[in-house]
């Protein structure tokens, strides 16, 4: 009995020296963070960062002034507003506007934990035995995030949006886990209301997993991803868009304008045309690889690197290039993250390294140099390291710098008074596009719905805009205003401003009439007074390409303006070339009557709808009249590469006739 007390007491003194070791292990179990956790926390806290751009004039500040404008005003895309970017464009560049500086930046915190939490479950998925090599990925997944968050040459929300997109892709295919896929629905339904680009790209990422999963039959998996999809989309669409008309038009009107983009916009042919083997060459070092896995990669992401290489050598540019470069880094660093075996490593950094060097060294023989990203990332590790992102006094003086900076840029763009008395609360647009005039101005905008003249690709978009200006919604004044960057009738890649969007122009022409120009700045007023009448055909004919053809009427007669609905018809190889790749520019050259020649670059999908043939705009400078022009005795269109369309051009003449006496000086 005595024997079972001491032994009872022995193990109450036991059990209390215990109890105090068990308390500690239990706070550090409880207080210890798993790997994952811990790799996010610091991933996220090293590059977390806010956004802010300051307004500014030009081109390019003018429609990221129009999508914060948007967002904040609440107008309504694919009735109020048709561009390449949707409701959510204004995450691209946030300016001092409160409600899209606030969205945009909790966009970016949540795609940014996004990212890193894919990246994690990638890395712990091909990693799970190596220790060491897990470690080493974390660091690659930190190059990763500053490489995409450089904000300087590629528009990061975009590239962000895709990686996350190929790592769920991936996550999908080798763990054949639904989640992935199912998380792949709310990327998708951001990316359709960022950029309609973006989303058929990301789209083209997971096409191989849809095919899949729809050939195995997998009708559990399709069900609830279908179901996910439509959860999301559909409150959204509800929220953005109103109405299923609405929501047409705008994929509508994205579709048109990236259509039109490819002819419109694109660089010749032969410019770049060498750049397409090295690139193909680059990313097949991906599938030399023994990895079952990063081959995969790049068979299944083909339809995505097609549409990567044919938007970035559209144009020649350093922002298209960094795009495709940054693509293909993003690429070789999950490549790195995916191959465990050193031998592997070490022989795709050997083939990338050289096929890299020999990519730069034509860029530059090529004059298209991408950027510089060592600096600039170097730039960024060092501001990570600061924490700089969390740090409340930078913060404050970035938005105070960015509000003065807005202030000061924008003050370039200021109206004289006498137009701002004029205008007072009237409703007003601006023809072409500096549209940061409002901004600077604080005017009421009812925009037309391509509100950059040079976006208006196609006879739809055209159209769009015609509708607009011919309904009571049409404002009460136009700002014709533009930069001297550029000459004052000259249009984006050297086109004729005239022949930006037919309809547009003769309707802005037909309705409105000038009651003031000072400094450069014509304000133009609604008229019931139509200052022409709409177009009368006249005669048809045809022409060749690169062929004279002689104004069959009275060029030196003022009284009317003589268009040529311009048909250009593309045979099989011409639209093989234009989907698979891009258009080659067409030029039309006007010769006046003291035999100069005018060259400009001409719309084939626009021109259909009506070329300004005679007599031609030449500025915008006179007090009393809006137009100086000059007359054209003939003209003719022009390819490099005329095998791609039908021998003849179909002319159809058309006469619009003048009753505004001040709209045109004929010199």
């Amino acid at each position: 009995m005595k024997k079972g007390i001491f032994s009872s007491i022995g193990n109450q003194r036991i059990l209390s020296s215990l109890r105090p070791r068990f308390i500690a292990s239990t706070i550090r179990d409880n207080l210890k963070l798993s790997e994952g956790a811990f790799a996010f926390l610091v991933l996220f806290f090293l590059t977390f960062s806010t956004l802010s751009v300051p307004f500014s004039v030009g081109l390019d500040p003018s429609w990221q002034f129009a999508m914060n404008y948007a967002f904040e005003h609440g107008l309504i895309f694919g009735k109020d507003i048709i561009f390449t970017y949707g409701p959510l464009g204004f995450i691209l560049a946030p300016g001092p506007m409160q409600k899209s500086l606030i969205w945009a930046n909790a966009m970016l915190i949540i795609s940014t934990a996004c990212l890193i939490l894919s990246l994690i479950a990638l890395i712990k998925e091909t990693s799970k035995d190596n220790t060491s090599k897990r470690y080493i990925n974390y660091i690659i997944a930190y190059i990763l995030i500053i490489l995409i968050k450089d904000y300087l040459h590629v528009k990061s929300f975009d590239i962000v949006l895709l990686s996350i997109s190929i790592i769920l892709s991936i996550l999908y295919h080798s763990t054949k886990k639904p989640i992935y896929l199912c998380l792949s629905a709310p990327i998708l339904a951001v990316s359709f209301l960022y950029k309609f680009g973006v989303f058929v790209m990301c789209v083209s990422i997971n096409l191989y997993n849809y095919y899949k999963t729809a050939k195995n039959r997998k009708y559990k998996i399709i069900t609830a991803y279908l179901s996910v999809l439509i959860c999301i989309f559909l409150p959204v669409c509800i929220y953005f868009f109103r109405n299923l008309e609405n929501l047409y038009n705008y994929v509508r009107g994205s579709y048109e304008l990236s259509y039109g983009y490819f002819s419109a916009i694109s660089s010749g042919i032969h410019n770049n045309i060498l750049a397409l083997p090295l690139i193909i060459m680059l990313f097949f070092t991906f599938y030399l690889t023994k990895n079952k896995l990063t081959k995969w990669l790049i068979l299944s992401g083909a339809p995505f690197l097609w549409l990567t290489i044919k938007y970035s050598l559209c144009v020649e540019g350093p922002w298209f290039m960094s795009f495709l470069a940054i693509t293909i880094l993003v690429y070789a660093l999950i490549t790195l993250i995916i191959l465990c075996e050193k031998e592997d490593i070490f022989s795709f950094l050997k083939r990338f390294a050289i096929l890299w060097f020999i990519l730069i060294i034509f860029n530059i023989s090529a004059e298209m140099t991408l950027p510089s990203f060592t600096s600039n990332i170097s730039k960024n590790i060092i501001d990570s390291l600061d924490f700089k992102g969390l740090n409340i006094t930078v913060i404050q003086s970035q938005m105070n710098y960015l509000k003065y900076q807005t202030a000061k840029n924008l003050s370039e763009d200021s109206l004289p008074i006498s137009i701002l008395e004029k205008v007072a609360n009237s409703t007003v647009d601006v023809y072409p596009w500096e549209t940061s005039v409002i901004g600077a101005n604080n005017l009421n905008w009812d925009p037309r719905p391509i509100f950059q003249s040079y976006t208006d690709y196609t006879p739809w978009l055209d159209n769009f805009n015609n509708k607009f200006l011919n309904s009571d919604r049409s404002p009460e004044y136009y700002l014709w205003f533009k930069r001297k960057t550029r000459p004052e009738i000259t249009s984006l890649r050297s086109r004729m401003l005239f022949n930006d969007d037919p309809l547009t122009i003769l309707d802005i022409l037909r309705n409105y009439q000038m009651v003031m120009r000072e400094n450069e700045i014509t304000l133009l007023k609604k008229n019931p007074e139509s200052s022409i009448n709409n177009p009368k055909t006249i005669d048809k004919t045809n022409t060749k390409w690169d062929t004279w053809l002689k104004i069959p009427y009275n060029y030196k007669d003022t009284s009317f303006i003589l268009l040529a609905r311009v048909s250009i018809k593309r045979n099989m190889l011409g639209i093989i070339t234009r989907f698979l790749y891009k258009e080659e520019p067409i030029f039309i050259e006007y010769k006046d009557i003291e035999g100069k020649v005018h060259k400009y670059r001409l719309s084939p999908d626009n021109a259909i709808d009506g070329v300004w043939i005679t007599p031609l705009p030449v500025g915008l400078n006179d007090k009393e009249y809006f137009i100086t022009a000059i007359p054209i005795k003939e003209f003719k269109v022009l390819s490099s590469n005329p095998y791609c369309y039908e021998p003849d051009i179909t002319i159809t003449w058309e006469k619009v006739e003048v009753f505004n006496k001040r709209l045109i000086k004929v010199l």
